[in-house]
Parts: C-alpha cells; sequence; structure tokens
C-alpha cells in the first residue's frame, strides 16, 4: 500500500499506523478495483490526512502501532462525524474503543476486505458536494450557480466521478472506463458532449469554464476552491494523541 499525501480530492480509505505486510495484496486489489487509499503512519499525521482528505472510511491499526486508537477514533468520532472507523486491535484489546467494526488480529485478507467493503457501502452518501455544485445521486438533481437541473444517468455518473475527485485530472481513458465501462478510445465525442452539456449545467459561463476544465491532452477535472487546513484542531489534539 503505497503512501499518499494529503491533496484536495475523495479519498476512499485512509489507513492509519503500520503497516501490515501480509494484507498488501488486500490494498492493491481496492487500488485496481479504482478505490482510492492513503496511509500514515502516526496519528498526528493520520488526524492531518484525515481533515485534509475527509476519507469515507479510517482504518486505525492500533496493534502493532504503539497507541491503542482511543483518543484517535473518538477525536474522528466528533471531529468528522460521517467516517466509518474500521479498529485492528490484539486479542482482548480496544474493547472500549469507539468504532463502527473492530478486527482482531489475527485475521485473513477476505475478513479484512469484507469489512472495508461493508463499511464503504454504509458510508455511501446520497448527496455529493464540491464547492458551489451540490448533486443528488438518487434524484440526479443537480443544483449549481446556473440553477437546479436534473441529469441523466451517464450525466449524473460523469458528474458523480469528477465531483468525487475534486482537483484531480482525470483521463478520458479513465472517465471512458467508468461511466460507459469501456477502454475504446478510437471515438471521445460522446464524452466530450456530455462535459458540454454539464457545463451548461453549472458555469456561470459555459463557453469559459472555470469549473469544469478541460486539460488539454489528458482530460477533464472539477476545480474547487482549497478546503480549510487543519492546524487549529492538531494544536487542539497534537499533545493528547503523542501521549496515547
Amino acid at each position: 500500500m503505497a503512501a499518499e499525501e494529503p491533496e484536495t480530492r475523495t479519498v476512499d480509505v485512509l489507513y492509519i499506523g503500520r503497516a501490515d505486510s501480509s494484507h498488501g495484496k488486500v490494498w492493491q486489489q481496492f487500488e485496481r478495483d479504482g478505490y482510492v487509499v492513503a496511509s500514515a503512519r502516526t496519528q498526528v499525521e493520520g488526524l492531518q490526512f484525515a481533515w485534509d482528505l475527509q476519507p469515507r472510511v479510517v482504518v486505525v491499526n492500533s496493534a502493532n502501532s504503539g497507541f491503542s486508537g482511543d483518543r484517535l477514533c473518538r477525536t474522528l468520532g466528533r471531529r468528522l462525524p460521517g467516517v466509518q472507523r474500521l479498529l485492528i486491535v490484539e486479542r482482548g484489546a480496544g474493547a472500549n474503543v469507539p468504532c463502527e467494526l473492530r478486527l482482531v488480529r489475527p485475521f485473513t485478507g477476505r475478513k479484512l476486505r469484507d469489512s472495508l467493503l461493508k463499511l464503504l457501502e454504509a458510508s455511501a452518501p446520497n448527496i455529493l458536494r464540491a464547492g458551489d455544485v451540490k448533486l443528488d445521486l438518487v434524484s440526479r438533481v443537480v443544483i449549481s450557480p446556473r440553477g437546479r437541473w436534473h441529469l441523466t444517468p451517464k450525466q449524473c455518473n460523469l458528474l458523480a466521478w469528477l465531483m468525487r475527485h475534486p482537483n484531480q485530472v482525470i483521463s478520458r481513458q479513465d472517465l471512458m472506463e467508468r461511466v460507459w465501462h469501456t477502454g475504446y478510445l478510437g471515438d471521445t465525442r460522446t464524452l466530450d458532449v456530455h462535459i458540454r452539456w454539464l457545463r451548461e449545467k453549472i458555469e456561470h459561463n459555459p463557453t469559459a469554464p472555470s469549473i469544469l476544465r478541460t486539460e488539454r491532452g489528458i482530460g477533464y477535472m472539477l476545480s474547487v476552491s482549497g478546503m480549510q487546513g487543519a492546524s487549529g484542531l492538531l494544536a487542539e489534539e497534537d499533545e493528547d494523541l503523542s501521549q496515547d
């Protein structure tokens, strides 16, 4: 599992603690399946990442990382109330640590995978927000500076994928695979037309787009203003976390 530096984008799973090489294949498969995974070695770094990346699931490995995870899980629950927490512990430990799921070592890679998928399903949002754009995935209604619009299924899926990865350039190939389930790039006019339709619904000026931007020769990016940093939060929590 490769470490990820914090950036303004949507992360599915954040892993905090020392990596367990016995489950490396699980993380590799998750990334191949299109999930965005980040990792942090320490609690303080993990809290910073959690604030910056806003993950759907946080895995706290207290089993071999030198901390109980109690304060970290409580802080995550208080500061990011929508996050799903998976705690990894040794047998007999962590009974009172607040979390949504607990895994006691040893456990199989399949058990870890199934637990992660369960938490990801529980965290799946009906509403996505990115900057001034809000998308209801159930009704397929987008609200933007241009007003309120109903989207087709393909428009909704395309916009949702871009909103889940704000400020990240998504290649044409990735968008074709995720939305149209094809890797064929001989004709991407369908993608270009859908981008134009979305711009007409979310841009102040669709002919000079500032939100849904083209990265020439690569793909597209949903541009969102930067997020608030975690410096204030970390100043409040660093001392307690370092002593856990």
